[in-house]
């Protein structure tokens, strides 16, 4: 349970980066997605059976999203109803052309970046990382409008074993979900 709870921090913090329309100039420019992210959100997440999770759950929070660093970076501070608390910074790396994540927890330490890409065609940010050893996890979120994302996680182990599948609503705090 403790881990799973962990990786929901995670996984709201790969959230950080997203774009939900604009014009091509927008689309295009790198920063756009981080932009878009700024505010505070609520959020739902459902952690579905599987090997890190003996029963289905659902767990609610708030985060909030700004800039820092002289624009760098985003940072988020989450804050969930089961206790969980989290930090996170994602920037753009010109370099890479990759978007790069770090997570602080109050019951986990970063273990590495996270690497995400961003699909401005299909509005759609994936990421790859490693949880750990013979852990690798992939997540990809969508955005439903301005105010609305969905998004899943899974991890595997080295053996294809469902270690842990998550998913989750974020709206825009101040916004009414729509059914």
């Amino acid at each position: 349970m403790r881990t799973t709870s962990c990786l929901i921090c995670i996984t709201l913090m790969f959230l950080g980066a997203g774009v939900a329309g604009g014009d091509d100039s927008d689309r295009n420019n790198p920063l756009e997605p981080l932009n878009r992210r700024v505010g505070t959100w609520i959020n739902k997440v459902v952690e579905k059976k599987a090997a890190w999770n003996p029963a289905e759950r659902t767990t609610t929070g708030e985060e909030t999203i700004k800039w820092v660093l002289d624009k760098s970076f985003i940072q988020g501070d989450v804050v969930m109803t089961d206790g969980l608390k989290g930090h996170w910074l994602i920037h753009y790396d010109e370099e890479s052309k990759a978007y790069g994540s770090w997570f602080f927890g109050n019951k986990s330490f970063p273990r590495g970046e996270t690497v995400g890409r961003w699909n401005p065609k299909l509005e759609r940010m994936d990421w790859r990382f490693e949880v750990g050893p013979d852990l690798h996890g992939k997540m990809h979120f969508q955005f439903l409008g301005p105010d609305k994302m969905e998004w899943e996680i899974t991890i595997h182990d080295g053996r294809g074993q469902l270690m842990m599948e998550t998913f989750g609503v974020q709206t825009r705090k101040g916004k009414k979900l729509k059914q």
